[in-house]
């Protein structure tokens, strides 16, 4: 009776060993698959892009074709923030993703809902990280697109899920549309909008450790032919004290109009080479 107790206890110990290994090499597989994943999660830097009034998801698909043919095949997702802040997407991401693309466009892209279209942002971007795992992000607006990452940077608190590590805003008119409210080139004579004042007097909450960089088209009469360069330009009063580092570029030329900046081959070239 002994002995069998004896055999009975020395299999359970051998059991429970087992057990307790096993265990163990799950835990630590786990481990190394989390540490992996948010390895992974740090190392991937999308490329967020907004576009302007009346625009769509597929208004960035010719931009996003010429970039490719600069630095490879990416794959895109598109979100649509619906006006009851629902969303809509489509993807080609797998977990194997590298520096995506991701388009948020929302169904009223209307000129008097920006502020609006800055708290979908934010839902765009919750939707984008349910969707696709990353620490930091680049982004791109163009035209009011332009505003409302401004106004969401200073209105939606930076969650730490994500930072915005880079900014192009590109033909944005920070102080609107009047020529005559933007002189140029004596920018310092410009007449401040409301929108630009209340743009300014929220700056200091723009993460400081970002990069910047405003880019105005010239076409025609110091504008691209819809927004003055003054206005383009005024981004300097909201970010260049604030952050890590601001610059401006201006294009001239055909493609410097308003439509096809997005378009241009020399601001497809610049982006290269400042984020790849």
């Amino acid at each position: 009776m002994n002995r069998g107790r004896k055999n009975k206890t020395q299999k359970l110990i051998i059991i429970t060993m087992i057990l307790v290994l096993v265990l163990s090499l799950i835990l630590s597989y786990g481990s190394i698959k989390y540490k992996s994943e948010q390895k992974t999660a740090q190392n991937q830097v999308p490329f967020i892009l907004i576009p302007g009034t009346g625009a769509n998801g597929d208004r960035f698909d010719s931009f996003m074709n010429k970039l490719m043919k600069k630095v490879g095949k990416r794959d895109v997702l598109k979100i649509n923030v619906k006006t009851d802040g629902t969303t809509q997407y489509t993807s080609s991401l797998t977990k194997k993703s590298n520096n995506p693309f991701i388009v948020i466009s929302f169904s009223d892209s209307s000129e008097k809902g920006v502020d609006k279209q800055a708290e979908w942002t934010e839902i765009a971007m919750k939707k984008a990280h349910q969707l696709y795992s990353f620490k930091a992000y680049n982004a791109l607006g163009h035209s009011n697109g332009g505003l409302v990452w401004t106004i969401f940077l200073e209105k939606e608190a930076q969650k730490p899920t994500s930072q915005m590590k880079n900014l192009i805003t590109l033909g944005t008119p920070y102080n609107y549309l009047d020529p005559k409210a933007n002189p140029y080139p004596d920018r310092a004579s410009l007449t401040e909008t409301d929108m630009l004042k209340r743009m300014v007097n929220k700056r200091e909450k723009i993460p400081h450790n970002l990069k910047m960089i405003s880019i105005a088209g010239n076409y025609k009469d110091n504008s691209d032919g819809v927004v003055p360069l003054t206005s383009s330009l005024s981004s300097s009063k909201i970010y260049k004290k604030e952050i890590d580092s601001y610059s401006e570029k201006i294009v001239s030329g055909s493609n410097a109009q308003h439509d096809q900046l997005t378009e241009n081959q020399e601001i497809i070239d610049y982006i290269v080479h400042k984020f790849y």
